[in-house]
């Protein structure tokens, strides 16, 4: 009963054979990647410059472009308020005049009116002098 089958002696070596293989394997694999991690650190290195250079130069271009805006902004601001005075003026004036360009339409309106009415009245003086028989002048009063 204390006995180890055969069969169980071959898979244990076949385990221990294929484990040492793979603990070798592992070996090189960490030897290759020191020795790459030692070839791409400076060219790390290098990108690490380049990336803090680029990052000042964005940082001094956010500056600028605050600036820029900020000054635009204010000029915006002065054009605005230079706008709004010119088309309050413009407002003024216009209540200025407005009583007067009513008071023009009314008397256009009424004027119109009265040449209406006096055109409606002339066919009638005209169809009475026909037929008086008189060839379309007026009878002298």
């Amino acid at each position: 009963m204390n006995e180890i089958p055969a069969w169980w002696m071959y898979v244990s070596g076949a385990f221990f054979v294929v484990n040492l293989v793979f603990f070798c394997v592992l070996i090189y694999l960490a030897f290759f990647m020191i020795g790459w991690m030692k070839e791409m650190k400076p060219k790390i290195d290098s990108l690490s410059t380049r990336v803090d250079s680029i990052g000042k130069n964005v940082e001094e271009l956010t500056e600028h472009v605050k600036n820029t805006a900020e000054a635009v902004g204010g000029r915006a601001q002065h054009v605005a308020t230079s706008v709004e005075s010119i088309a309050q003026l413009a407002s003024m004036t216009f209540e200025r005049f407005t009583p007067y360009v009513a008071g023009g339409l009314a008397a256009m309106k009424l004027l119109s009116g009265f040449m209406a009415m006096r055109r409606t009245m002339a066919p009638e003086k005209t169809l009475l002098a026909l037929e008086d028989g008189h060839k379309g002048k007026r009878r002298k009063s």
